[in-house]
């Protein structure tokens, strides 16, 4: 679900090339937990990068409203509130620069974290089929190096690349209890890969063919989650999610690797949502990510709980399209599950956006500017932008 392009600083890079050419024994291993400067990047150590599960509208109020967001896959009971069919999908470029006390580099991914359809069943039942990014792993490096072959010194470029991702697939059900309850059941099925790829093309391409190492892995799992919606009109909604994660295994083809088999992460969440003030949202959600249970997939994953804490707005603005425009603005701070020492990398955002309602609000175009701040071990931090754009369709 996504496409990255970078060229790193030559130390970065020929570190990179030793990391891998030391673990070729043990592919699993170099897929799972590539150290920092074979993939130029704090945020995609081990299995990726978590997007978050997030609609364009929630990550632009800082992750706020995450729990009662029928555009996000979290809270099976949110697809209830939705009395029209949709069809929505959602992209976000990432532009990050990353420092290493003083050397640094620029990388640009883009990702496609989001496809969902919702459909009412009557007056009380709903039904959502989603496709998100749990984790994104997409980097590349590249550098030049010399080679002695016999009496011959013959120079090269050497290429590092991981494309792969690990989506949930999730069909979500929402059944309205009471005019002020709703509840929802999921099942979600986690399916996923990793092709890790290294190329040596040597000057010299008389005597020398290019070189082309691939290792790929896949996975595949599965869980189950419940949440609630309790509403008071006017005033507000609180929602409730929880997520069991079932087993997760790892596959070289379609054999599972032994003594490589984990289980999907766990998830609680909470969100508040204000409505007191006419014309104004107000949003808060409180969240945890049980990731430790990824650790059985690889004894080399360093794995860090996942808090992640969010606040946010959404202020209605001037009237286009035969509705209002949504102005928004968060911030979000959370820890992200892997990193490549014992020190956590803590992200910290702030976002801005706005909802454009469009064809007699048929459509509606959101768009949103995220600013995150990760940090690491001393001496090493990543910032980012990332451009969030979310499209639906009524039918």
């Amino acid at each position: 679900m996504s496409r990255a392009t970078q060229m790193c600083p030559r130390w970065l890079a020929a570190i990179a090339h030793i990391a891998f050419a030391t673990s070729l024994a043990t592919p699993l291993a170099t897929s799972l937990a590539t150290p920092l400067a074979a993939q130029g990047t704090l945020s995609t150590q081990g299995l990726g990068f978590p997007p978050g599960q997030l609609s364009t509208r929630a990550i632009t109020m800082g992750g706020a409203i995450g729990e009662v967001d029928p555009f996000s896959p979290l809270n099976p009971a949110a697809a209830g509130r939705l009395r029209r069919s949709i069809i929505m999908m959602q992209a976000e470029p990432e532009y990050r620069e990353v420092k290493a006390g003083a050397a640094s580099q620029r990388t640009s991914v883009t990702r496609f974290p989001l496809f969902l359809g919702s459909m009412p069943l009557g007056a009380r039942w709903a039904v959502t089929v989603s496709a998100s990014t749990l984790f994104d792993r997409t980097w590349g490096t590249s550098a030049r190096e010399v080679q002695v072959v016999g009496v011959d010194t013959v120079g090269a470029t050497v290429s590092q690349s991981s494309a792969g991702s690990l989506a949930d697939v999730r069909v979500a059900v929402s059944y309205k209890v009471r005019e002020w309850l709703q509840l929802g059941f999921g099942g979600h099925a986690y399916t996923g890969n990793d092709a890790l790829r290294t190329i040596h093309a040597f000057d010299d391409t008389v005597r020398f063919k290019v070189d082309t190492l691939n290792t790929a892995l896949g996975f595949g799992g599965n869980a189950f989650s419940t949440g609630a919606l309790a509403f008071w009109p006017q005033v507000g909604t609180i929602g409730v999610t929880y997520r069991r994660g079932g087993t997760l295994n790892t596959y070289q083809g379609t054999r599972i690797v032994p003594g490589r088999v984990g289980s999907a992460p766990d998830h609680f969440g909470v969100s508040a949502e204000y409505l007191g003030i006419k014309g104004t949202t107000l949003g808060l959600r409180f969240a945890r990510d049980q990731w430790s249970r990824l650790k059985g997939l690889s004894p080399t994953l360093i794995v860090h709980e996942g808090l992640d804490i969010g606040a946010g707005a959404e202020v209605l603005g001037p009237r286009f399209g035969g509705g209002q425009v949504g102005l928004r603005f968060g911030a979000r701070a959370r820890t992200l599950p892997f990193s490549a020492s014992a020190t956590a990398v803590r992200e910290r955002t702030l976002s801005v956006g706005f909802g454009l309602p469009l064809a007699s609000q048929r459509a509606e175009l959101s768009v949103g500017a995220l600013r995150a701040a990760r940090t690491g071990p001393v001496g090493q931090s990543e910032n980012a932008w990332t451009i969030s754009t979310g499209f639906l369709v009524r039918p």
